[in-house]
């Protein structure tokens, strides 16, 4: 039987994978810092991946058949200028050298897309320039090299959304700000970007893992839709599309890019095609978040 460690379990995108993989009957281990998430038949390893005798208990403990690392500093508002980015990419290495030691046969490291640019259209593997300009994707971008020299696959994720995702994110804050009647102010949203469901997402992860594909690999829908389209979607399912202030909020770096979306033939070529996408994604977010906030914020 197939066991997985899963890294970054207890975050937005570990538990997705997490409970993708439980439902499928196999054997996951999880970690990270804190306590574990409340997914029954999950097993929990509490370590701090930053140590190296943290990372060595782990790997002794676990001795995972796959591996899917997610595990990096992701608080909004912090990480892509963060002074842990290096730490975590020498941890990242370190961490691949110790599972393949121990024999763990597939290992999937997961990126971004800010390990690309500039951009000028859909981002495509191996073909688009990788000229990141925050030190978030400078360090995944390292750790990216290294996991495909090594044989590995490193799947660059795009602009997840879900149930889960922190409150500080686009979509979590314009739910919020329209369930409380109060008005959102944001981009001119021409900007195009590729949004994923996290279902989708968890389960494009979950085929990689048991795929034979190396090297890097885009993970998003394929479909670039402009920021505005996007933002007005949940304001028209909320009632509240007068709430948004479009324009009123200046952008800068990676953000005012014209456009940022994956070419996904590599991730369909391994079987992968999205089981909910993005309209039934929509309602599903604003349905927890609900239930979450009894409509208000709580």
């Amino acid at each position: 039987m197939k066991r997985v460690l899963v890294t970054g379990a207890s975050g937005f995108l570990g538990r997705a994978c997490a409970a993708r993989l439980l439902r499928r009957g196999i054997e996951v281990h999880g970690t990270g810092r804190g306590a574990a998430p409340d997914l029954p038949g999950l097993i929990w390893h509490r370590a701090d991946l930053l140590s190296e005798a943290g990372r060595a208990a782990l790997v002794a403990a676990a001795r995972p058949s796959h591996l899917l690392h997610l595990a990096w500093e992701a608080r909004p508002g912090l990480y892509r200028d963060s002074p842990d980015n290096p730490a975590w990419t020498a941890a990242s290495l370190d961490l691949l050298d110790r599972a393949q030691a121990v024999g763990t046969e597939r290992i999937l490291g997961i990126g971004t897309c800010f390990e690309y640019g500039p951009y000028d259209g859909p981002c495509i593997e191996g073909v688009t320039s990788c000229q990141p300009v925050t030190l978030y994707g400078q360090a995944k971008l390292e750790a990216a090299e290294g996991f495909a020299a090594a044989g590995a696959v490193w799947g660059r994720v795009f602009f997840p959304f879900g149930p889960g995702e922190p409150a500080g994110k686009l979509i979590p804050a314009l739910i919020r700000n329209l369930l409380a009647g109060e008005v959102f102010s944001c981009s001119h949203g021409e900007q195009r970007r590729d949004f994923i469901y996290i279902e989708d997402l968890a389960e494009a992860m979950a085929v990689l893992l048991e795929s034979p594909l190396t090297g890097i690999v885009n993970l998003g829908s394929g479909e670039a839709r402009p920021l505005r389209d996007i933002v007005a979607a949940f304001a028209r399912r909320l009632g509240r599309p007068e709430l948004v202030h479009y324009g009123a909020r200046a952008v800068s770096g990676a953000d005012a890019e014209p456009i940022i979306a994956a070419d996904v033939r590599r991730l369909r070529a391994a079987g992968w095609a999205p089981s909910v996408g993005f309209d039934a994604g929509v309602d599903r977010t604003i349905a927890w978040w609900r239930q979450r906030l009894g409509g208000g914020v709580a």
